[in-house]
């Protein structure tokens, strides 16, 4: 016949056994919501398995370990830039990797910042141009002149300027006439 105490640590033992299996569920289905994207989910359970797992403080780490991963993948990306400059920098980027929709609203941005830069007002010509714009280009470019008037060379053999390259604003602005100048 058992006693009071065997019966006591069977109790106590089969506890243990039972809160391990259920954080070890709760693990499982943590990683398996992580692989399906949802962070959200497996931060909860994750949380909920290291919470119970006191007794296994391998597998509390382990889900220690996954929430942080969670929560770098919940943070919110990093600010955008701001000031002239570091705008300028990102919208330059932007504008050779393609995204000129991109780089069009952050040289827009830093003009707010810079309204009279002949490089903010020369690469917003440029994404203008590549983009098909050339009345936007062409106001830039123009702007751009005005403060430095070797800005002109540099647009007559840039590449971005191709798409215009043959509208009459454009070849007027680059070999200007009476009216042009």
């Amino acid at each position: 016949m058992p006693t009071k105490k065997k019966e006591s640590a069977e109790k106590a033992a089969a506890l243990v056994t039972a809160a391990y299996e259920a954080a070890l569920e709760e693990y499982q289905s943590g990683l398996k919501l992580m692989r399906e994207g949802n962070f959200n989910g497996a931060q909860e359970a994750l949380e909920r398995c290291r919470d119970s797992a006191g007794g296994e403080p391998e597998l509390a780490e382990r889900a220690s370990t996954y929430i942080r991963i969670c929560e770098s993948r919940l943070a919110p990306a990093a600010d955008e830039p701001t000031g002239a400059e570091p705008l300028f920098r990102e919208a330059v980027f932007k504008l050779n990797a393609g995204e000129i929709d991109q780089s069009l609203q952050l040289l827009t941005r830093a003009l707010v910042d810079d309204p009279t830069s002949v490089d903010l007002l020369y690469v917003r010509a440029c994404a203008w141009a590549k983009q098909g714009s050339a009345e936007k280009a062409v106001g830039d470019l123009r702007q751009a002149i005005a403060s430095d008037p070797k800005v002109r060379f540099q647009a007559v053999n840039d590449p971005d300027f191709e798409r215009i390259r043959e509208e009459p604003a454009f070849i007027d602005i680059i070999e200007p006439t009476p009216t042009g100048v």
